[in-house]
């Protein structure tokens, strides 16, 4: 259905959680159930902090958490080593399920989501069959405590599986999804590929079709000679230094590399998590920098969420010494520091806090021959449009079309709202063009979880697609559509705007 007015959307996107939970599980079993919302931006904590061991000596403190969130971060990877930990027979003590607990909801209070990564990757690599007992004593324990939890926490099965796994990966994420499955059979599960959650090793997961919590992801440290010179544990590297970074071929490896993996991810409808990347601090600051702003545009740009490593001890976007942000780092992960994101979002609109794509006009995508593009200046929200030049018109409105990717799941229910701005770029003021515009499935046969059209004129006016979904839809298998191959002439489009089920006060 298509109207003529909504929400004037103003601010940058953010997701704004907001929980009041106690430090026990049993507080967080009794949380408000949130629904699943996509994850943007987030950063590691806590791999390498005697928090778990000496408590009393922590570097990272529970505030860190609201000062994660006000530095414009939705969601903590929170790295947990468990293994040392456990008894002979496999158990962990109530020790450290009790500082579990506590970080766990100091998160959720701060309004972050948090995914625990279970990060005894090179135990794994050296003993698999040690491992595989380990592993599975640890998902028996974590999974059915977290059971009743809210949305915001995820659970990832193993971080980075190489050496010894890789051969047996596949089994080790079956026998270990099934455990969490028994407790938790919709909560959301990270899972990346062999060979240190490599990119190029996606084609060899082997995932439950049904399943459809799955959030895939991959590590990305490439160049590795200069994200990791100097780095004492890589016996290759541990002497390098003045390794440089930036010509324009690396920077446009970064932005193939990325497309490979949305090729994948539309191919198997699933969405992305850019779980780990990072420069060590013995390169030179400026190329840091760059790199770093770098990779997670590119990440952004294809509908990824990412989460930078890390917080504290190396790669570090904090400096505990200095209790402060380090700053360039910050900044090239969060272009728009200051306020924090939620806030501005609130007070300036809060439909903002529904929305579950991209607004921007570089998340549009334009296929089909006969077309180019570029972004120009205009009076939208944004106030940058992406403007198309078509060479006469298709046989089929479809043979064009400008998509951009959903990245927010779908549930069959939802009140979705579809707003952009759009006109035919010409001075011929009788010109008008109808154009179907949808909300569909990425890959054949296409199903439409929202469809409409809209008349384009040469005014630059609003174009809003709304209803109700049918489907449940995984966040990056849904794409915005608008068909634009009998247009036969250029047109500018907007940043897109897609909320889930938002109400304006009235």
């Amino acid at each position: 259905m298509l109207r003529t007015h909504l929400p004037r959307l103003f601010g940058a996107a953010c997701l704004a959680v907001g929980l009041a939970l106690s430090a026990t599980s049993s507080a967080l079993a009794q949380g408000a159930a949130l629904p699943a919302q996509a994850l943007k931006r987030g950063v590691n904590i806590l791999g390498y902090d005697p928090i778990w061991k000496e408590p009393a000596k922590a570097r990272f403190q529970m505030r860190h958490l609201q000062v994660i969130r006000d530095g414009g971060f939705d969601h903590v990877r929170l790295n947990l080593h468990a293994f040392e930990h456990m008894d002979a027979e496999g158990r962990l003590p109530a020790s450290w399920f009790k500082t579990l607990d506590e970080v766990l909801a100091a998160s959720l209070n701060a309004g972050l989501q948090v995914i625990i990564d279970q990060h005894n990757f090179m135990d794994c690599a050296k003993s698999i069959d040690t491992c595989r007992t380990k592993l599975k004593a640890f998902w028996r324990q974590v999974a059915p405590r977290y059971k009743d939890a809210p949305d915001a926490v995820l659970f990832e099965i193993l971080n980075e599986p190489n050496g010894a796994a890789d051969a047996v990966w596949n089994d080790i994420l079956a026998e270990n999804l099934q455990i969490i499955r028994e407790t938790n059979p919709k909560r959301r599960v990270v899972v990346g590929p062999k060979f240190w959650n490599s990119m190029d090793h996606l084609d060899s997961l082997k995932l439950p079709e049904a399943d459809r919590n799955l959030v895939v992801t991959y590590h990305y440290y490439s160049p590795f000679p200069f994200t990791h010179q100097g780095a004492h544990w890589v016996e290759e590297f541990k002497n390098t230094s003045g390794v440089t970074w930036g010509t324009a071929a690396e920077q446009e490896q970064i932005k193939k590399d990325f497309d490979k993996v949305k090729a994948w991810a539309l191919k198997n409808n699933r969405p992305i998590l850019l779980g780990e990347f990072g420069a060590l601090e013995t390169g030179a600051l400026a190329q840091r920098v760059a790199w770093t702003s770098a990779v997670a545009r590119a990440a952004e740009a294809r509908g990824f969420g990412w989460s930078y490593w890390q917080f504290d001890s190396d790669f570090i976007v904090w400096d505990m010494k200095a209790d402060a942000w380090v700053k360039p780092i910050l900044n090239a992960l969060v272009p728009s520091p200051g306020a924090p994101a939620a806030a501005v979002a609130r007070s300036s609109d809060p439909a903002l806090d529904h929305l579950i794509n991209v607004a921007k006009a570089s998340a549009w995508s334009v296929y089909g021959e006969g077309q180019t593009t570029q972004q120009v200046a205009c009076e939208a929200t944004g106030k940058t449009c992406l403007r198309v030049a078509l060479q006469g018109k298709r046989a089929n409105p479809w043979d064009i079309g400008a998509i951009a990717p959903i990245t927010g799941d779908i549930r069959k229910g939802d009140k979705l709202q579809v707003l952009l701005w759009a006109r035919l770029d010409t001075d011929d003021a009788k010109a008008q063009v109808q154009v179907p515009v949808s909300l569909q499935i990425g890959t054949p046969p296409y199903t439409a979880v929202l469809s409409g059209s809209a008349l384009l004129t040469n005014k630059l006016e609003p174009v809003v697609l709304s209803g109700t979904s049918q489907l449940d839809q995984a966040g990056g298998t849904v794409n915005l559509s608008v068909q634009i191959g009998q247009v036969g002439q250029p047109l500018v489009l907007s940043a897109p705007f897609v909320l889930r089920n938002y109400t304006p006060a009235k």
